[in-house]
């Protein structure tokens, strides 16, 4: 034992190395409970508002290739931390005559998928970079006087400033508003009404970089009528602008901020980002620095078609991409492309990430004292989020103490949306005991949205009944 001070004497003998921290001084605090033994970095947790997507619509109804050749009765549950399906749709897909809105395929995939347990996120998208889609963007838009233009290869694209496709595009955002916003299905909406695929850039198109006030117009219509759902912009959106000079870069940045906005990236580990950016591939890092603090942020990477195998010296066995996710602090990683495909070629990538996308919770020790049938017990709990990114959503926090005299549920005053990644902290909680009849009780820790429980990263064999046990105590009477 000499050689190896801090190892205690437990079963395992020597061998159990990981036991080494138990000595640890800083550590030792008057009814301290050492959580660390009971540490689950393993087990994927799969807990709202956070994880992969995959392109379900990709470029609109008439390009069905990914969603048409998924065996429509495989679920995918076997998926490590796939949250959500993103529906990116086109205008002209949804309201081919004026005034006339047919959301119905949208509600039939949230149907089958929500009872699947799914989420959704959605992008709307007016111009596609093709000839045979070219009613993006509906035709009877044109007809009323809105400026066009006929691209090579028989390509349309609308006048993204142009007054009539604004007025007209607007009626249709106050229908899409009224149709999803709020939704509780929705995990969050993307800005797509400008630029090629809606990704805020013109590549494929007519070239311009459209004035600031187009853009913040886009902005605007989003911001107005989906008020209740979280809204991304597109990093193209901002750094797009480089070539106008870094005050435009720096107002539309600022623009984004004050709407509120959090942000996407489209398209990650292509040739040209690679050799462009850095080792993540990702073009404006600072923008997602940013706008994190204001909602989910998003990484989209290039479709695995073209990665794989043609890019794979690009996408590094996925390293790269798994260096945005971590620089982004995203939220949300989707991909574009065949999930079995996907799941077979990539799986302890997917694994790896499935946690740490978005919060991911460790309680690593806590102070339980014994408790009075009082209002003024405090407890102490030792929080880590090892997540890339912290919550947007408020969940409960609460303590269960069962026992002789009967079980307690009992709620702590806290906001999770604070806990930031790779910050530590103690949580000093009040817990009240009042009505607690005196006796032993198990002390157990929950935390819930609503009724839906957020797994901690804590073993299994600490779970009862969506709480962990954490620590045994009394309570008296005074």
């Amino acid at each position: 034992m000499t050689d190896f001070p801090n190892i205690v004497n437990v079963p395992g003998g020597k061998e159990v190395q990981t036991l080494c921290f138990m000595t640890d001084k800083k550590h030792v605090r008057k009814n301290f409970v050492d959580l660390r033994l009971l540490v689950d970095d393993k087990t994927v947790l799969r807990n709202p508002h956070k994880g992969w997507f995959w392109h379900y619509i990709d470029n609109g109804y008439g390009r069905g290739a990914y969603r048409a050749a998924h065996d429509p009765n495989d679920d995918l549950t076997d998926f490590p931390g796939l949250n959500h399906l993103y529906l990116r749709f086109d205008w002209g897909d949804v309201e081919k005559e004026e005034g006339v809105y047919d959301f119905s395929y949208l509600d039939q995939i949230m149907e089958t998928w929500g009872a699947r347990g799914y989420r959704f996120s959605l992008r709307v998208c007016t111009y596609e970079g093709a000839a045979e889609l070219n009613d993006a963007t509906p035709a009877y838009v044109y007809e009323k006087g809105a400026r066009c233009y006929l691209l090579e290869d028989g390509k349309i694209q609308p006048d993204f400033g142009d007054p009539i496709f604004l007025s007209c595009l607007e009626r249709f955002m106050q229908a899409f508003g009224e149709k999803y916003n709020g939704d509780s299905r929705i995990e969050c909406i993307d800005i797509g009404t400008l630029g090629t695929w809606g990704e805020g850039h013109t590549v494929e198109g007519d070239g311009r970089i459209y004035p600031i006030e187009t853009v913040k117009a886009h902005f605007d219509l989003h911001a107005k009528y989906f008020p209740d759902t979280p809204v991304l912009c597109n990093d193209d959106h901002i750094a797009g602008r480089f070539a106008n000079g870094q005050g435009e870069v720096q107002e539309i940045l600022d623009y984004a901020a004050a709407c509120g906005f959090g942000v996407q990236d489209d398209s990650i580990c292509c040739d040209y980002y690679y050799q462009m950016n850095d080792y993540d591939t990702m073009r404006a890092p600072w923008a997602f620095d940013r706008l994190a603090p204001n909602a989910p942020n998003a990484i989209e990477m290039a479709h695995y078609t073209y990665i794989k195998p043609r890019y794979e010296s690009y996408f590094r066995g996925g390293l790269t991409a798994m260096e945005s996710f971590k620089r982004a602090h995203a939220t949300f990683a989707g991909f574009h492309g065949y999930p079995r495909k996907w799941l077979a070629n990539e799986y302890y990538l997917t694994e790896y990430c499935a946690n740490r996308l978005g919060y991911w919770y460790f309680v690593t020790g806590a102070v339980i004292p014994a408790l009075t049938d009082t209002a003024y017990n405090i407890i102490e709990l030792d929080i880590e989020n090892r997540g890339w990114a912290r919550a947007y959503r408020k969940y409960e926090l609460k303590v269960r103490l069962c026992g002789e005299g009967g079980t307690y549920t009992i709620p702590m005053e806290c906001d999770n949306r604070t806990w930031e990644p790779d910050a530590p902290l103690t949580l000093a909680l009040r817990l009240d005991a009042r009505g607690v009849p005196k006796g032993d009780y198990d002390l157990l820790i929950g935390m819930f949205e609503g009724e839906v429980p957020i797994k901690l990263a804590i073993k299994q064999e600490a779970m009862q009944n969506d709480y962990y046990k954490i620590a045994r105590t009394h309570v008296r009477s005074v």
